[in-house]
This record gives structure tokens, sequence and C-alpha cells, in this order.
């Protein structure tokens, strides 16, 4: 275990160990922040200098911050090649080894807490965090390039966020910090990459169950999934808005909202149930009782 590794070090070393740990989990996501700002400012100067900051980023910033991040997963794998690895080995990312009727549920239940937690900011009376959470979600679908945007969010981030914040940061953290810590700090990091309040307190709860699910199976793809299925009610919510008909018949009462979220927190429960086999122990103890 990582403790039993440490036992023998003066405290001096062991604040240079766990520093260097840190500094080397954080590689990768230096490494992610920064190739998309760097490609957006080379874009903006090179490409649309006439342009205002504010059109460049509703018309092609999407483009470059995804050529960014596709560069950035590029080195990556060149960096594991060269140690003889994948990027998929380094990162624990398994798609093959997934077994299909797991993996749908893992989806589902991204899909579905993603709902009630979408249901219950909605329901919200109207305050600072949650004008900032309705403020940042508009931003989000910007610009002409949208399908870009969704495939950006269904696909690339999510992808890209669990090679970085459960595949190399959290593997690293957990070679010299105990579990609870290192899934704390993976948690705390990716929450702070979340730019509202409220998107920075459920990516701190979903970073949680990220990363003892990638923990538990040894692999990153179920947490992929999940998060996709997480992002994938935005999509589905702005489709819904941007028909006014559709948007009345489906969103036009508070109760209607309210119902889905109960739906969705009742389908999050069963299937986080399922998974952890507590539903299958309570069946027994009934069983026993009768």
């Amino acid at each position: 275990m990582a403790g039993e590794n440490m036992k023998d070090l003066s405290t001096q070393q062991k604040i240079w160990v766990y520093t260097a740990c840190f500094l080397r989990a954080l590689s990768p996501l230096f490494l992610y922040a920064l190739l998309p700002s760097v490609f957006m400012a080379v874009g903006y100067v090179f490409g649309h200098s006439d342009m205002t900051l504010e059109e460049f980023f509703s018309y092609g910033a999407n483009f470059y911050s995804a050529l960014g991040i596709f560069v950035a997963l590029f080195i990556f794998h060149r960096r594991s090649k060269k140690r003889g690895s994948t990027l998929t080995e380094d990162a624990t990312l398994y798609f093959k080894e997934m077994k299909v009727l797991k993996a749908a549920g893992f989806f589902v239940f991204g899909f579905a807490s993603a709902t009630a937690v979408s249901a219950l900011i909605t329901l919200l009376p109207k305050f600072f965090l949650t004008e900032s959470y309705h403020v940042s979600v508009s931003r989000m679908y910007l610009g002409r390039d949208f399908l870009l945007t969704l495939f950006t969010i269904l696909f690339t981030a999510p992808v890209t966020e669990e090679i970085i914040f459960r595949g190399y940061m959290l593997n690293t953290l957990l070679e010299k910090l105990p579990e609870h810590i290192a899934i704390i700090a993976t948690s705390i990091i990716f929450a702070l990459l979340h730019g509202s309040p409220i998107w920075m307190l459920y990516a701190f709860l979903l970073g949680q169950i990220l990363a003892k699910t990638s923990m538990k199976e040894d692999n990153i793809a179920y947490g992929v999934l999940l998060h996709i299925g997480f992002n994938s009610t935005s999509i589905i919510n702005l489709f819904i808005t941007e028909s006014e008909t559709l948007n009345r018949a489906l969103f036009g009462s508070k109760a209607l909202i309210a119902l889905y979220g109960v739906v969705g927190l009742l389908v999050s429960v069963v299937l986080a149930g399922l998974y952890t086999g507590r539903i299958e122990r309570r069946i027994r103890i009934n069983e026993g009782m009768v």
C-alpha cells in the first residue's frame, strides 16, 4: 500500500515525494488546459484578428479548442509509445473488456442522475448561483460550429477528461497516497475546472462516483459512458428548448420538471443499488425473514 512505502521516510522526504507525485499527476492536466488556449490564441491572431473576442468565441473558438485537445491526446499517445506502452494501458481505458449490460447501466445512470440534478437546479429559486449556472449553459451553445460543440460535449470532453483525471491523475496519486485522499484530490481539481459554482459542486460529487467506479472496475471506460450519459441531457434539453412547442409541452410546468427529477433520482438509486449489491442483499434479508 502507498502508506507502507512511506513509513521509513522523514517528513522532508515525504514532502518531496508527495510534491513530485502531485506534479507528475498534474502534468497531463497542464497540457490539456494549455494547448486549447494556445491554439485559440494563434487562431485568433493569425486567422480572425479582424473580429472582436466575443465574435471569435461565437464563430470558431470551439474548433481551435478541439484541435488543441486532439493534439494533447496525440502527445499522450506518443509519450506512452516511447515508454513501450499504449495510451489505453496507461489510462486503464479498455472498451473491449466492457460488459454490454453493465455499460448500458452506467450510461443510463449518468443520464438519470443528470436529469435529477437539472430538474433540481431549474426548480430552485433564482439567485446568483443559479443565474451564473444558466449563463454558463447558454454560452456553451454559442457559435456556428454547433455540430463540433455537440461532438465535444458528447465525446471529446468525456473521453479526454476521464483519461486525464481518472486515468493518469488518479492512478499516479494512488502510487503514493491513500485511496480516499487520492479520490478527494482528483475530484476537487476536476470540480475547479467547471466555471459555475453549482457546476463545481456536482462536478465534485460526480468526480467521486467516477473515481470509485474506475478503481473498482480497473477500467475508466465505464466512467466514460457515465460521463457521456450525464452530458447528453444538456444536448437533449437544448433541442427541446429550441422548439417553442416542445418546450411548452415538456417543460411547461414545474410539476412536469419535478416529475422528471423524481424519476431520474429513482432510476439512479435503483441502478446504484443493483451495482453495489445493496438491493440483492436487501432481498436476501427479506427472504430470510420470511
